[in-house]
């Protein structure tokens, strides 16, 4: 496969198309596979598709930010460079408050967003890495896929049985601490980022301690 492909004066990158067809296929397979009714399926995707156009230009505002004086002197090279982790940990902090405060309404609503977003990218994830690894361009590990893997089985397996609550901090949990480990004894990426292990267990942590709280709150 190339490595970009070029349209008149615009290249694009194969990576970038793989990404996008990744994520149709998460949207496609949630609406597939969606435990909430026709219009609230419309509903949720709306909403992840809303919370990932933030992420994208939240990763946009990202790598201003932290190239912030060469972007004052020479704005266009910074826009063409790809995004690092830096621009990623902004973009998810970003992301975070835009779906708490102009999505999701209250608890059910954060939980329902979570839950969608979830199921579409754990299913975006495990395409993208499977075509990478096919194509021979990739870095995931066949670890990582087998965690994806289980991880759909049980979203799907379990979603009519379990309350989305439960599978969305499990999936949650399951994943970072998956990925925590995985990042100490080989290499681990999300989509092209390389992220380092404190993100994996930072998340870890939050998701134990918030299920914790939560336990006490219904006490």
């Amino acid at each position: 496969m190339p490595s970009a492909w070029l349209i008149g004066p615009l290249m694009i990158k194969s990576e970038l198309v793989i990404l996008m067809g990744s994520f149709l296929v998460g949207f496609l397979f949630f609406r597939l596979m969606s435990p909430y009714s026709k219009p609230e399926t419309k509903k949720r995707m709306d909403e992840v598709g809303n919370l990932f156009i933030v992420f994208v230009v939240s990763l946009w505002i990202g790598k201003i930010f932290t190239n912030f004086t060469t972007f004052i002197q020479d704005p266009l090279p910074i826009l063409a460079y790809p995004s690092d982790s830096k621009a990623f940990y902004i973009a998810v902090g970003l992301s975070a408050i835009y779906g708490k405060f102009k999505i999701a309404n209250g608890d059910r609503g954060v939980i329902d967003l979570l839950f969608a977003w979830l199921m579409v990218f754990f299913t975006a994830s495990f395409t993208y890495g499977f075509i990478q690894m096919i194509v021979g361009t990739a870095v995931f590990s066949w670890q990582y896929l087998g965690l994806l893997v289980l991880l759909i089985i049980l979203y799907i397996l379990q979603q009519d049985r379990l309350s989305k609550e439960t599978l969305v901090f499990f999936g949650i949990g399951c994943w970072s601490l998956g990925q925590w480990l995985l990042s100490i004894f080989s290499h681990t990426t999300i989509f092209q980022f390389n992220l380092s292990h404190w993100f994996y267990g930072v998340i870890f942590i939050a998701s134990v301690v918030f299920i914790i709280f939560r336990k006490k709150v219904k006490q």
